[in-house]
């Protein structure tokens, strides 16, 4: 009991702070909305691919504008860069006889270069391409612009062909548990709260502990009484309670006044903001323990929180970092308390999908725990 009463102390002393709700809400919930809506949805970035066209006509003109619908970031390149195409990741070549060789009836082709470049997009771009040829052809021949020759008539139907919806389409079935990478807000809300509480955890937790050395505050607890490990109990309980508020606190508000979804099991989410909790509090107590000085937890506390934000996944999605930054990654808390909220939150998983993420997480707390009880001091030396 007599550390529940520390902790709960330390709880409202933190709570009194007039910044408090300043950078526990508004700056990580500011950051989401902010970076949330300049990210976007990947899912539906288009595909950028430059076109040299040769052709002046009309005919290929659509074709390209037929392509942009596709949903290619189509950039039209004059002829003459045709010789620097080699350095671009992709690029299309249509030759001067396009429009001609089709309206003759004569098999026309066209020049699908491949440079250095994601192998990912370009794959995507080539079976955007086959698409775009398809559905071409087609409205080319309901139009039947080989008989009826190039003239507006001929030009409107084809336009009316190209418009058309298909006919022929796949659907895929959705399922709640069923969920595309996060994206957006979707991305950005729990990953700057993996940040903003870590560094505020961090940052509160180590500096009141230090001050409290410096006053001597620490060592008038052993009146009370209390003895060292309900000191010591208590201030990390108190440091458990703080980073746990501030998660519910964000969560709730980015769910209700951004629409970000908890998952189809939020109560899954307890588990997760347990286990990171009490990693960034017992981090805290160590680094207050470790520091001496409020200069030296603030430079060091800020620090670690941007090295472990950026290995762990919270400045950008992990598949965008080469294979090796992956592995190192896996070695940070902040990765596996971004994977327990992404499995929970956007990929319908429950608590036992979760156990690992959580059992990692305590084994960082545990490892810092330890750390502290020997560094830990109830009066500065």
């Amino acid at each position: 009991m007599n550390s529940l009463r520390i902790a709960l102390c330390d709880t409202r002393r933190v709570l009194k702070d007039r910044q408090i709700l300043f950078w526990w809400v508004a700056m990580p919930l500011g950051f989401t909305l902010l970076f949330g809506s300049i990210v976007g949805n990947p899912m539906q970035r288009q595909v950028w691919i430059p076109i040299v066209n040769q052709d002046g006509h009309e005919l290929s003109r659509m074709f390209c504008e037929q392509l942009r619908a596709e949903g290619f970031n189509v950039e039209i390149r004059a002829a003459t860069e045709e010789a620097s195409v080699k350095s671009w990741s992709r690029a299309i070549v249509l030759p001067a006889t396009f429009s001609a060789d089709i309206l003759s009836g004569t098999p026309a082709g066209f020049t699908f270069l491949k440079g250095p470049g994601d192998m990912e997009q370009t794959l995507t771009a080539q079976a955007r391409v086959w698409h775009t040829i398809v559905k071409f052809t087609g409205a080319m021949a309901a139009a039947d612009v080989i008989r009826n020759k190039w003239n507006e008539a001929t030009k409107e139907k084809l336009l009316a062909e190209l418009s058309k919806p298909q006919l022929l389409s796949v659907e895929t079935p959705s399922h709640p548990s069923l969920r595309p990478p996060p994206s957006g807000r979707a991305f950005t809300l729990p990953a700057y709260l993996i940040m903003f509480v870590l560094v505020n955890t961090l940052m509160f937790g180590g500096v009141t502990l230090a001050n409290e050395r410096a006053q001597k505050q620490l060592i008038r607890l052993m009146a009370a009484p209390n003895s060292a490990v309900d000191i010591f109990l208590g201030k990390i309980l108190g440091r458990l309670l703080q980073p746990m508020l501030q998660i519910l606190i964000l969560l709730l508000s980015g769910n209700f006044l951004m629409q970000v979804s908890l998952g189809d099991h939020p109560l899954a989410l307890l588990p997760v903001i347990l286990c990171f909790a009490l990693c960034c509090g017992s981090l805290s107590v160590l680094l207050g323990s470790v520091c001496t000085t409020e200069q030296q937890i603030s430079s060091i506390g800020l620090l670690l929180t941007m090295v472990l934000a950026a290995l762990g996944g919270c400045w950008w999605p992990m598949e965008l970092v080469p294979p090796f930054l992956q592995t190192i990654a896996m070695f940070t808390p902040t990765y596996w308390g971004l994977h327990g909220f992404h499995q929970v939150m956007y990929f319908g998983k429950s608590v036992p999908d979760i156990l690992v993420d959580c059992a990692i997480l305590l084994g960082y707390a545990a490892v810092f725990i330890l750390l502290a009880i020997p560094l830990f001091r109830l009066e500065k030396k």
